[in-house]
């Protein structure tokens, strides 16, 4: 009879490490999708960041282009806005 006891509460033991195993392994996997969806959407974030600033520098390379053609003609603008007579 007390083996048949100590057999049961050896299995009973058993049964609850068991159980409570998966529950934390079942919380790490939760976790663990809940920190890649978060980690993905950051990197998706800086993705479009990074799009952003490389449109900004090729717009603002674009404007420089347009005002190293235009150089000239914009200095000598400014030159007679501020009194230069041609002669």
């Amino acid at each position: 009879m007390q083996d048949e006891e100590k057999r049961k509460r050896i299995i009973a033991a058993v049964t609850v490490s068991a159980v409570i195993l998966i529950v934390i392994l079942l919380i790490v996997v939760v976790y663990q999708i809940v920190e890649i969806c978060a980690i993905n959407s950051r990197r998706d974030a800086l993705e479009r960041e990074y799009q952003q600033i490389l449109a900004d520098i090729e717009e603002s390379e674009d404007w420089m282009e347009k005002y190293e053609l235009n150089e000239d003609a914009i200095l000598y603008m400014l030159a007679l806005q501020n009194g230069y007579r041609p002669q």
